[in-house]
């Protein structure tokens, strides 16, 4: 049976609403199925399996280790260094008690005016105690009796001055016409100790010098 030409048409619009229909549910569907999954798939990111590692927020405990200190040990307090050698000589360092008694010296000043006398104290050993202290001090030298009649060791430079004492005889080494000493006043006692370069020897009493003459050494 033939059908009309405005039939057909009306027949084959709505097959075309249908397929128009049809195709935009598919579609619909293919849209929705992504927007479904996603968070199916943020769900399994949770779960600590192949998805990357939480980091920690900056400046947590899980963030890198909390540096340490400067390298190196720590700094520990040292024993503060001393003057002198091993010998039972005198300290530049120690508190220097008041002299008494028989001492020997450089002479570094005098001063005639206020009638004081600026030295350098020494060690002084004579006899056994000399060749003692020469071992001590690993000095070998023997010539004009260095070590076997005398020896002084000077482990510092620190300088004292002491008064002399009112009528304090002062005595320097006099070669003519043989070796013997003479007395001097101050000024001739500190001029020729300068130019010989002797030690001298002195007597102390109540922080006064009350004697005082040359050391003649070859």
């Amino acid at each position: 049976m033939m059908l009309s030409h405005r039939e057909a048409a009306r027949r084959h619009g709505q097959a075309a609403t249908i397929r128009t229909v049809m195709e935009a549910t598919v579609l619909r569907r293919i849209v929705l199925i992504p927007v479904l999954l996603a968070p199916l798939a943020a769900c399994g990111h949770t779960g600590g399996g192949a998805g990357p590692t939480a980091t920690a927020p900056v400046g947590t405990s899980a963030s890198a280790p909390a540096a340490t200190a400067a390298t190196g040990p720590a700094a520990t307090s040292q024993p503060a260094p001393t003057s002198g050698s091993a010998g039972p000589s005198r300290s530049a360092g120690a508190t220097a008690a008041p002299l008494t008694g028989t001492q020997h010296a450089f002479i570094k000043a005098a001063d005639p005016a206020e009638h004081t006398i600026t030295f350098d104290l020494v060690d002084w050993f004579e006899g056994k105690k000399a060749e003692a202290a020469c071992k001590q001090d690993g000095v070998t030298e023997t010539a004009n009796d260095w070590c076997t009649g005398y020896y002084y060791r000077n482990n510092n430079t620190k300088l004292r001055t002491l008064p002399v004492a009112s009528g304090a005889k002062l005595r320097v080494v006099d070669m003519t016409p043989e070796l013997h000493l003479v007395d001097a006043d101050l000024a001739t006692f500190q001029k020729a100790l300068d130019e010989s370069h002797h030690l001298f020897v002195f007597d102390v009493a109540a922080g006064q010098i009350t004697k005082a003459d040359e050391v003649y050494t070859p």
